[in-house]
């Protein structure tokens, strides 16, 4: 199976076009997604554990991951370090103030420890609030509203004093072009863990096997990497109503993206089912294949061996003799005009969709 394209997500159009996506108008991932996305698609659930390690070593990490799955992301982190440390007292601090470094740790000790007294022989606040252990018993999870140029330094300062009492930092943050030394979701995720993610939402579908896999792997290039659209994506109807259903998700989209897609999966999963279906008629009609060759086909090739011929040349040097009975010919009739089709960069309607996908059944 050939790897799944993310740059032609509608997540990435619309954001490269400043046409953002109105995630308060989709359907919100409920308890049951979050703790499938977070805990069971393997990137994710990497990503997860990557930062709770954090709290396993007495020290601070940093997270980056889209603004849409930010909160989704806090509360399932919260809940599985409330699990693993029940003496920690987790807490979520969100921080938008303008402000260096040392402000930020005032208005953290602030709320958590007030009798915290600033060691200025101590270069960095963060080393010196580890060092005094002022955090002590606490698990902070801190959401950064915006952009701060301290960031690195803060989780490199703090983890400097750490030792096994100082409690644990987790700044999580959605800002624009962060630092190379945060932990990013976009790092851990692969569009195949997006297709998992997809392919469970369809479980329940009717859709038959090859489709859901299909269906699927639609999803996933039309989401990129976002859970939220893949939980809106994944369903039956994009299947069976394509375009329209997802102008229904996503108003105004582009709809070349949502054709390039289509003509990606549909050469990726039809390609091998069109290569049995030649095989099969090969087969079945092996005999009276022979007896019409040697040929040579329009570009100098000699066939020599039914087995040479592709399906252009079955639906030819086949259709010509009459080889094939009634139901043979229809079967290669779809295959070829497929076949040509996808050659040639054009999508295969839902009706010739519907039947391929029911051979490869």
């Amino acid at each position: 199976m050939s790897r799944i394209n993310t740059r032609i997500s509608l997540l990435n159009s619309y954001n490269a076009n400043e046409n953002k996506i109105d995630f308060n108008k989709l359907q919100p991932l409920d308890d049951e997604d979050l703790s499938s996305w977070w805990r069971m698609v393997p990137g994710a659930r990497r990503f997860t554990n990557n930062a709770a390690e954090a709290v396993d070593k007495h020290c601070a990490t940093a997270a980056h991951l889209p603004q849409v799955d930010l909160e989704g992301f806090i509360n399932m982190l919260a809940d599985k370090i409330s699990r693993r440390h029940v003496s920690q007292i987790v807490e979520i601090f969100s921080y938008e103030e303008k402000g260096d470094l040392e402000d930020f740790v005032t208005a953290l000790t602030e709320k958590f420890s007030s009798n915290f007294l600033r060691d200025f022989t101590e270069d960095s606040p963060m080393t010196d609030l580890a060092k005094q252990n002022a955090l002590g018993g606490y698990v902070i999870i801190v959401k950064l509203k915006r952009k701060f140029k301290w960031l690195t330094s803060a989780v490199v300062d703090f983890n400097r004093g750490a030792h096994n009492s100082t409690g644990a930092i987790i700044f999580v943050t959605c800002e624009d072009n962060p630092p190379p030394s945060l932990a990013r979701l976009s790092d851990y995720l692969t569009p195949y863990d997006v297709q998992f993610f997809a392919i469970n939402l369809l479980e329940n579908s009717k859709l038959n096997t090859q489709e859901k896999l299909y269906t699927s792997t639609l999803a996933a290039k039309l989401s990129g990497q976002s859970a939220i659209l893949a939980k809106n994506l994944s369903k039956a109807e994009l299947f069976t109503e394509g375009v329209d259903f997802v102008k229904r998700i996503v108003p105004n989209f582009d709809e070349r993206i949502f054709s390039r897609a289509v003509w990606e999966c549909q050469a990726q999963f039809l390609l091998p089912t069109l290569e049995q279906l030649r095989g099969k008629l090969i087969e079945k009609n092996f005999i009276r294949l022979r007896h019409i060759l040697p040929v040579t086909d329009e570009f100098g090739k000699i066939l020599n061996d039914p087995w040479d011929m592709e399906l252009r040349h079955l639906h030819f040097y086949g259709g010509n003799a009459m080889i094939f009975h009634v139901r043979d010919w229809e079967v290669l009739e779809l295959a070829y005009h497929a076949r040509n089709d996808l050659s040639h960069l054009t999508t295969i309607d839902l009706q010739r969709l519907e039947k391929l996908f029911a051979f490869a059944e």
